[in-house]
């Protein structure tokens, strides 16, 4: 039986961007046409791909093993091509970060730090689209809010960031506490975690049920439907502050003590004692 490179490759797409609908888009498909790729593909391999886990889907055992000689195949390839076309050419940096410390935290002070002559590659993901990444070996360096421990996969602390609530630049006041679980939010992909957490520390119960007006995958979305007046949302504070956002919404602390989150450098134990590990590190201080 000889590949299907085709639907292989589709099947590599939907893996690194997180899911059939970021891969639709990507691959300027319906996800209709990607989901019966994929099911063409497990037909003719025999074998499961991909189980639903909630809303998403997660590799099978199976699913993760060629997802991995893919990539290494990939990889394999991105280097002779190197190799051929920049002989002293450095090896890049890759890394997987969750969004908010990431894009507003991480990165801007790692470009600071990185000599001009590495080149560096950055892919946002939700935390399981890290942990995806770093499994199929399609980065070398995670960054998430989940310490991701697994098989060959490792995790030190790296940081904190604060979590914060937002709203429209017209509630200039924080709203009573007994009236937030009833405020309209806006939601983002794995919004849970970071919602709970925030309630949590604030003593405040959850809304039952939640009174969700828009929903987004990714959280720049989100930001904007809050700055559009449309509702309320629990952000990671460097994202709200960021030049984007931070004079087109409203940041409310309800009380002193910091609402924090724990920051995770994850990646396999060989990774994380790495010079470029060290980097990371040093970036996500002085950040």
């Amino acid at each position: 039986m000889q590949p299907d490179f085709k639907r292989l490759s589709v099947f590599r797409t939907v893996v690194a961007s997180g899911g059939v609908i970021a891969a639709a888009r990507e691959l300027h498909k319906s996800p209709s046409a990607v989901t019966y790729d994929l099911q063409q593909l497990e037909r003719l391999l025999g074998a499961k791909l991909f189980r639903k886990s909630g809303r998403r889907l997660a590799l099978t055992p199976r699913g993760r093993a060629l997802a991995a000689s893919i990539e290494r195949a990939y990889l394999d390839l991105q280097h002779a091509w190197e190799s051929i076309g920049e002989a002293d050419g450095l090896e890049p940096l890759r890394i997987a970060c969750v969004s908010g410390f990431g894009r507003y935290r991480l990165v801007p002070r790692l470009l600071q730090l990185l000599p001009r002559d590495r080149p560096v590659e950055v892919l946002f993901r939700t935390a399981s689209g890290v942990q995806t990444l770093l499994e199929t070996g399609r980065v070398s360096l995670g960054v998430s809010y989940r310490p991701l421990v697994t098989d060959g996969i490792a995790s030190m602390l790296l940081g904190e960031e604060e979590l914060a609530l937002v709203g429209p630049k017209s509630r200039r006041g924080a709203p009573p506490p007994g009236d937030i679980p009833a405020l309209p939010f806006v939601t983002y992909e794995e919004f849970e975690y970071v919602f709970f957490r925030w309630f949590e520390a604030n003593g405040i119960p959850l809304p039952q049920p939640w009174n969700r007006t828009d929903h987004f995958e990714e959280l720049e979305e989100a930001l904007e439907s809050v700055a559009n007046g449309r509702g309320w949302s629990v952000v990671p504070l460097d994202s709200a502050l960021g030049r984007a956002y931070r004079s087109r919404v409203q940041v409310h602390r309800l009380k002193r003590r910091v609402c924090s989150n724990e920051m995770h450098l994850v990646g396999s134990e060989r990774e994380l004692r790495s010079e470029d590990a060290a980097l990371l590190r040093l970036a996500a201080i002085s950040a």
